[in-house]
């Protein structure tokens, strides 16, 4: 008994988890009840869902009632038995001849139900057919109705793995806001060291949703794939369906969904990518991964980012050649974090690079003077024998001291949507200060911008 109690509370419990109890109609379950009724030639279809108390139909054809208690009707027996469960007279089994829904309306006379079978083994429902006068079902029959069954545990279980989606999708936006809204709370030393481990957290949440995310994709394509062959098997061996058949498939655009859903299936998975991308971001933020210091040499990796950036120095239709003038001193190798460093000058120098590019497309809407001549400037020089000082300037709009003061600050940018995540700068600061030293800014408006880095030689 103890045994019984407690499959049925997890049974319950299992049932629950789906929130699929008094929920609105749905045309996916809809359609799956129709192909019931049409397959097996019955006024009556249900799919039923069984919990503490009563019998629940979440859809239904011939049935206009949306409840009935348990002791109405055959379909908690069915769930009991966890088997398919057919009485061709209900009238003629002993069983059942008493059974309210038999000697009272709707008198029904002839009942066919395949359980729905959970992952769990747990039976929480059932997909019956009912009828009001004594019949049988073929082989044929009973086996469309079991595979109608899988596919609607194959619904509910999309249905499921969407709305946890949903809900961790609106998790990740609220962490996302608490974080943007926290930091601009904080001062500035002290939220630059606490939001390295917030984000660093965050980045572990994101990073584990996403691998739910992916690990269901796959398994969704399947299902989607599964029924999209079951519909073309059907569309195969019975090419002319009935009205109702017809005018349902026309009426959900069959053709169009079967087009699209992979389409749908794709545009999920590039999402997915997407937040891997921003995860990457997240994690250089937190300084989740660490390399080892060694001795660098600050003009290589300036010369390197340079190369690596000498697309964007080129002169392109509306922009001209960004002109770069070098002063390098005498510089002694420092033991930094070499591939950080180089992160810190790639996010500088791109910087000066777009604000120069916008000045120029600023000053061509405002019908600018010919002669502009885009320029950075880097100089290089050991400063009271302690420190390298490298300063990366431009001579682009420059900005405000209200600007100045934030440009450090995380998610804070200039930038247009979707074109800066307003994380480099912050990014650079955090690094610099790592590795001792110190990242400053001088800018006015109509006057550029330098940025200064000043680096201890000896660590």
């Amino acid at each position: 008994m103890l045994a019984a109690v407690e499959h049925e509370t997890a049974r319950l419990k299992t049932l629950y988890q789906y929130e699929i109890l008094d929920t609105p109609a749905e045309a996916d379950f809809d359609d799956l009840t129709k192909l019931a009724a049409q397959i097996c030639q019955t006024p009556v279809a249900l799919i039923t869902f069984v919990d503490a108390y009563r019998q629940w139909f979440k859809s239904k054809v011939g049935m206009e009632i949306t409840n009935a208690p348990l002791e109405a009707g055959f379909c908690p027996l069915t769930v009991q038995k966890g088997d398919t469960l057919i009485i061709p007279d209900t009238l003629a089994d002993p069983q059942f001849a008493k059974n309210p829904v038999v000697v009272s309306p709707p008198h029904v006379r002839f009942y066919a139900a395949v359980p729905l079978i959970t992952k769990d083994d747990y039976s929480i429902g059932t997909l019956c057919v009912v009828d009001f006068v004594p019949r049988q079902l073929e082989q044929k029959q009973i086996e469309a109705l079991q595979t109608l069954t899988r596919q609607v545990m194959a619904q509910l279980e999309r249905r499921l793995f969407s709305y946890r989606i949903t809900e961790k999708t609106q998790q990740l936006d609220q962490a996302l806001k608490e974080l943007t809204h926290t930091q601009t709370q904080l001062m500035h030393n002290e939220k630059m060291v606490s939001l390295g481990h917030l984000v660093a957290g965050i980045a572990h949440e994101i990073n584990n949703t996403l691998n739910f995310i992916y690990a269901n994709l796959p398994h969704a394509n399947q299902y989607t794939e599964d029924l999209l062959s079951l519909i073309k098997l059907y569309q195969k061996y019975y090419p002319n369906p009935v009205v109702e058949i017809e005018a349902a498939t026309r009426a959900i655009d069959f053709n169009f969904i079967e087009e699209d859903v992979s389409k749908l299936m794709s545009s999920m998975t590039i999402g997915a990518e997407r937040i891997h991308e921003i995860v990457l971001q997240l994690r250089n933020f937190s300084r989740v991964e660490q390399t080892e210091k060694r001795a660098v040499n600050i003009h290589e990796d300036l010369e390197n980012t340079l190369l690596l950036l000498g697309h964007r120095l080129k002169g392109i239709s509306e922009y001209p050649k960004i002109t770069v003038i070098k002063e390098y001193g005498h510089l002694p190798e420092i033991e930094c974090y070499a591939g950080q460093l180089n992160q810190v000058f790639m996010n500088i120098l791109s910087n000066a690079i777009d604000s120069l590019q916008c000045n120029i497309v600023s000053k061509i809407n405002d019908q600018p003077t010919p002669d502009s001549n885009p320029c950075i400037w880097i100089t290089t020089k050991v400063l009271d024998s302690d420190y390298v000082v490298i300063q990366i300037a431009d001579n682009g709009a420059g900005m405000t001291d209200k600007t100045r003061e934030m440009i450090f600050n995380p998610f804070f940018t200039t930038k247009p949507i979707g074109y800066g995540t307003g994380l480099g700068l912050s990014i650079s600061y955090q690094i610099i200060n790592k590795c001792g030293g110190q990242l400053t800014c001088v800018s006015a408006p109509g006057q550029g911008a330098k940025f200064v880095i000043k680096l201890p030689i000896r660590a």
